[in-house]
């Protein structure tokens, strides 16, 4: 819930919350590996966990890209200034080593997101997330150390990103 900054007058404040797969179930999946069908493989030596998250794009997001995100320490509380969403393609990250993440989503409101309706979380260690296609997203911040994260969608160009400034910092407490 956004509450009015008492301590910075005109700014907006979000308190984040534990990430849990009912409360980010309207913006996505969370990824653990308990959450899927799991089988055996590689001769008996490993489990495969299967269906973890619905992946989806539409037909113009035609070009699978997997990608490593390397994320520099953020300060607290964190101030989110700008929300992004990709219309065309859903979008997953996920984390290649322990690390303290923060997750800021939003749904569509008319073409921007709708602050008033916004969450954070705090993913448990080892935790990815799925974004579905639209959903408004404030790029990811690690705290206390860098953090390194693969992601998957598929592209279609500048198209499917659309970035929205926000004029005033959401103030994000952890």
């Amino acid at each position: 819930m956004i509450v009015e900054s008492v301590d910075r007058p005109g700014s907006r404040l979000l308190r984040a919350g534990p990430l849990t797969a009912a409360g980010f179930a309207p913006f996505g999946e969370v990824i653990r590996p308990e959450g899927g069908r799991v089988s055996a493989v590689n001769d008996g030596r490993a489990l495969r966990y299967d269906d973890l998250a619905s992946l989806a794009h539409a037909t113009g997001a035609e070009r699978p890209v997997l990608s490593l995100y390397r994320v520099r320490p953020s300060e607290r509380p964190f101030q989110a200034k700008v929300f992004e969403c990709h219309p065309l393609s859903s979008q997953v990250f996920l984390p290649m080593a322990d690390a303290e993440f923060l997750v800021v989503v939003a749904p569509d409101r008319d073409g921007s997101p709708d602050l008033d309706r916004a969450e954070a979380f705090v993913p448990g260690r080892r935790t990815g997330i799925h974004y579905r296609p639209g959903i408004w997203h404030v790029p990811l911040a690690a705290f206390g150390s860098e953090a390194v994260f693969a992601m998957l969608m598929w592209e279609a160009g500048a198209a499917d990103t659309v970035e929205h400034r926000l004029t005033v910092p959401l103030v994000i407490e952890l």
